[in-house]
């Protein structure tokens, strides 16, 4: 005598799989626009620095990164925060910063980014 038995998904199993997809949907929606944008300035301070830093003031510089960062529709991220350490060896272009987003009602992720761009290294 064979038993037939039916094979599947219960609703409890479906409903937590959905709700499993849904959290990590959640995190891609939620964190992926900020590592796009972190690409972005990482590109921003290499195109920047390969530009040829020599001669040019901090002032400068940082106008073309803002520059970079408008074109590029970085609003919330400044330009005045990248950091210019000029040595004999070269220019340093860094720039580290937080971004705080709301996970859930009062779950918050942090996420830390630094970025940098040494001319020495870059040198043709």
């Amino acid at each position: 005598m064979k038993i037939n038995s039916q094979r599947g998904a219960t609703l409890t199993t479906t409903i937590i799989a959905i709700f499993i997809g849904g959290f990590f949907l959640t995190l891609v929606f939620k964190l992926g626009p900020h590592y796009l944008d972190n690409r972005i300035v990482a590109g921003a301070l290499e195109q920047v620095g390969q530009s040829g830093l020599k001669g040019q003031s901090s002032t400068d510089i940082r106008r073309k990164i803002g520059d970079f960062f408008t074109i590029n529709n970085i609003r919330d991220i400044s330009a005045s925060k990248v950091q210019i350490k000029r040595s004999p060896e070269g220019v340093v272009l860094s720039l580290d910063y937080e971004k705080r987003v709301e996970l859930f009602a009062n779950v918050d992720v942090v996420l830390k980014f630094t970025d940098q761009f040494n001319s020495a290294e870059h040198t043709d």
